[in-house]
Parts: C-alpha cells; structure tokens; sequence
C-alpha cells in the first residue's frame, strides 16, 4: 500500500512539473519570420486574390492583407514556405 502511495504521488508530482515548464517543444511557426515581406497596402479593392497573385508573380509562395501591419490599409504580405 505504501507503495502505492509512492509511486501516485511521484506521478502527480511528475504531471505538475511537466504542465507547468515553460518550453513548447512541439511548437514552431509555419512561416519562417525571415521569409515574410510585406511589398505594398492593400488598398480596398485589392484584395487578397490580388495580393496573392502579385506575390506569385514575385517568387514567392503565396501572400495575403495583413491587417496587424501597416496604418489605415493593412499590407500585402509574401511568404515562402521552408521545407
């Protein structure tokens, strides 16, 4: 029985140092940060198609508006992806 309570409190004890350490070992971005440049605003009747294909027509992967970046207009943002 002493065993028992042993080994339940080292389980507990393992659980509670895991949850709270502070690494995301799984976690990595999609995107790397190096290979995502913004070349212009989006104005209103841009568009993400819009945007998307100028980064096309400029090597990238792909592109979309990026509300978070720029002023009044959001910018059009081309990423590749990293294999």
């Amino acid at each position: 029985m002493d065993f028992t309570k042993t080994s339940v409190r080292f389980f507990f004890v393992l659980i509670l140092t895991i949850s709270s350490s502070n690494v995301n070992i799984l976690a990595k971005p999609a995107i790397d940060q190096a290979s995502y440049n913004c070349i212009g605003p989006c104005m209103r009747f841009y568009g993400n198609m819009k945007c998307y294909n100028d980064c096309i027509s400029k090597h990238y992967d792909g592109g979309q508006c990026d509300s978070t970046r720029g002023g009044k207009f959001p910018q059009c943002c081309c990423y590749n992806y990293k294999n």
